[in-house]
């Protein structure tokens, strides 16, 4: 048998029990009522693959997400057919996980396809995975594509609901990732879309969003950043604003920084967790972002005795700038 039966047979007890009980799955399908929050679910993870490049293509009876990061591994098999444990396996500091989080985008596919280069299968019921074919023109990425075939959403609701959230993405996205450069979306055969970072130095960070190869938000910002105390892999961080001074209008990377932009008050300061948090702000005039043990939902920080290591951390490095 091969790891994909073994992990079959494995979850047909489970598969079961949600069959005969509902309401488990409704309850894990409505943790995440915000608009396709896959989205940022499937940039997770793809953040925690190493991927420097992921893009989304939206037609109108599925999407599709495609990454170079590091291919499915059987831990990854485990966690995306579970619910609640996820693939962390001995890496307990990374961000994204194939458990709940995942089981967002059955709002919108009974039947998720998934091509890497170790492994090729769908999903249905939630848990149970069944092999198909591979694909050969792939290029070493990981492909996910997400039919819309849910009986709970219609195909132009589904679509219009994805769309939505790809507009949405704002170049802030990217702004404390460490592996993703770029994101890029097209939605049937209109104009592409993309957010990009441009790292100039240690500090300084461009972020951009361009929409048909033209730039419609371009942003700076000095970052500084540590790592977390006792959970070294991980890094928090603040960011300021900057604008350009009455003498310079585009950035030029041959001259000092200090003759081209200042530092300005963010209206209002964003607080991230990995992603903007989009029901936080911070109080502050600059943006900030931990590791945050966050709400379901992720739109939030939840109150717990776990962030406020974090939150002293933060102050230190405030402190330092």
């Amino acid at each position: 048998m091969s790891l994909i039966d073994d992990v079959r047979a494995d979850r047909q007890p489970l598969a079961l029990v949600l069959k005969k009980h509902p309401g488990i799955r409704r309850v894990v399908e409505d943790l995440y009522p915000d608009r396709a929050h896959f989205i940022y679910e499937l940039l997770q993870n793809s953040e925690d693959t190493g991927a420097t490049e992921a893009r989304f293509a939206l037609e109108a009876d599925l999407v599709s997400f495609e990454h170079n990061g590091r291919p499915f591994c059987e831990k990854d098999i485990w966690g995306i057919t579970d619910i609640g444990e996820g693939a962390k396996g001995g890496e307990d500091d990374k961000i994204g996980r194939f458990g709940v989080g995942f089981k967002a985008v059955f709002v919108y596919t009974d039947t998720p396809h998934i091509w890497s280069a170790n492994y090729s299968f769908r999903l249905s019921e939630l848990v149970l995975p069944t092999s198909i074919a591979p694909r050969t023109d792939l290029g070493g990425r990981t492909r996910f594509e997400f039919p819309f075939n849910s009986p709970k959403k219609s195909a132009q609701d589904a679509h219009a609901e994805v769309q939505a959230g790809l507009d949405e993405l704002a170049e802030t996205t990217l702004l404390f990732l460490s592996h993703l450069q770029s994101i890029r979306w097209q939605i049937g055969a209109g104009a592409l879309g993309e957010v990009l970072r441009r790292p100039y130095s240690g500090t300084h960070i461009e972020v951009l969003k361009r929409i048909g190869g033209k730039t419609t938000v371009s942003s700076h910002f000095l970052r500084f950043s540590e790592p977390v105390r006792d959970l070294e892999r991980q890094q928090l961080a603040i960011a300021f604003a900057l604008d350009y001074l009455p003498t310079a209008t585009a950035f030029d990377p041959s001259q000092p920084l200090a003759k081209q932009l200042k530092i300005i008050p963010a209206n209002p300061g964003r607080v991230a967790v990995f992603f903007p948090a989009e029901k936080e702000t911070s109080g502050l005039r600059f943006h900030l972002h931990a590791p945050f043990v966050p709400e379901l939902s992720r739109a939030s920080v939840k109150e717990t005795i776990a962030n406020a290591p974090l939150f002293d951390q933060l102050a230190d490095l405030c402190l330092l700038y």
